[in-house]
């Protein structure tokens, strides 16, 4: 029961505290929206090639001829190529030169197709020299039926709704934008500050002469020191839950479907910074001390678990191995993996580092806080 009282008296006096709330609701949510919308090209996975201009000649004026109207002069709008009929080789070729065109594509009497290509426009090209491959294919084919079976032509090629080819394609959304990634990163990045949570929770019983009494009280220490804890814990949740409802319905970032999950992660971490906020007010009298010791990790445990940008990938392979002591790390890249990848494997692991964190700062502020008499 004393418990539950510290619990609910925590949670009254932090709710009234606008300006801890507006930290711990709108900041996040600020930088959430401004992070996004700055590094937004940077997350971009989608690529514009471009069109591509190509000349083309037909001398040809049998079946052929229309035969490569119909299905590579046409079908080639469908992939973005542009085409315009010239008459001049000459001055097509240099206006290739000039980089104004792509390619010269010129089918000759005898059915030859000669391509003339500018080597600068790779990617187009590429579309251009592709989309010509499979147009010669199919008309060889088509060749070597007349020639043994011309009456097994109609068949072969009258089905034109059959689709011979499967495309199968990473799905886009299997890796976040920068509004989703900042909303999971930012989100991580202020439950580290709801460690000041912990130890202004514990120093304003000292600044309002309320500590000496609750020494010399019949609540146990430990009552008290787990009320504090939890209040903090439950005041964070509310404020994080908040953020996450709106980063997913108002700004549409992307949680997936197992938000129990991502809830449970983050509050592991939640209890964390709590305890770790808790641990340093007890480690250190001075409160201003131990927020300036705090303020000092909070940066770098974020840095490295790349709540201000990427890191993976990023700096040689001891800066890679430095990342993974940094609980933040773990909480957004067990997260990641939930919404992407469907992988649950780094879930426990982190789980258990965050709350490994907190019992040993609390243990430690167990063991401080029982030595402690009145002054």
């Amino acid at each position: 029961m004393n418990v539950l009282t510290i619990i609910i008296k925590e949670i009254k006096q932090n709710l009234r505290d606008k300006k801890a709330m507006a930290m711990m609701v709108a900041f996040p949510l600020l930088l959430i929206i401004v992070l996004g919308a700055a590094f937004k090209t940077s997350f971009s996975t989608s690529t514009s090639i471009g069109k591509a201009l190509v000349f083309y000649k037909i001398e040809n004026t049998g079946a052929m001829a229309e035969d490569f109207k119909k299905n590579f002069i046409d079908k080639g709008k469908e992939f973005n190529i542009s085409f315009v009929k010239t008459d001049n080789i000459i001055e097509a070729k240099k206006k290739i030169v000039s980089n104004e065109y792509d390619a010269i594509i010129d089918m000759k009497n005898d059915n030859v197709i000669e391509i003339y290509k500018n080597d600068n426009s790779n990617l187009k090209l590429g579309i251009v020299e592709t989309t010509l491959a499979i147009y010669v294919r199919q008309a060889n084919l088509a060749l070597d039926i007349l020639k043994i079976n011309p009456s097994a032509i109609d068949k072969v090629f009258s089905n034109t709704n059959t689709n011979y080819t499967v495309i199968k394609s990473v799905n886009k959304s299997s890796t976040p934008s920068s509004l989703d990634y900042y909303a999971v990163a930012e989100i991580a990045l202020i439950i580290m500050y709801a460690g000041m949570t912990g130890l202004y929770g514990m120093a304003s019983e000292k600044n309002y002469k309320t500590k000496d009494r609750i020494l010399i009280s019949p609540i146990p220490k430990y009552d008290f020191l787990l009320g504090k804890m939890l209040g903090g814990v439950i005041v964070t949740f509310i404020q994080i839950a908040i953020v996450v409802a709106f980063s997913k319905y108002v700004l549409k970032a992307n949680w997936g479907t197992d938000i129990t999950t991502i809830l449970l992660i983050l509050s592991s971490q939640i209890i964390m910074a709590i305890s770790l906020g808790v641990g340093l007010g007890f480690l250190f009298k001075n409160e201003n001390v131990a927020g300036g010791v705090l303020n000092f990790m909070i940066p770098i445990l974020v840095f490295f678990g790349g709540s201000y940008m990427p890191v993976d990938g990023f700096g040689n392979k001891i800066f890679q191995l430095m990342s993974y002591i940094s609980p933040v790390r773990w909480v957004n890249r067990s997260i990641f993996d939930v919404i992407y990848n469907n992988d649950y494997s780094k879930v426990p692991i982190t789980i258990i580092i965050n709350l490994t964190v907190a019992v040993a700062f609390l243990a430690a502020s167990s063991l401080i806080f029982r030595k402690e008499g009145v002054k």
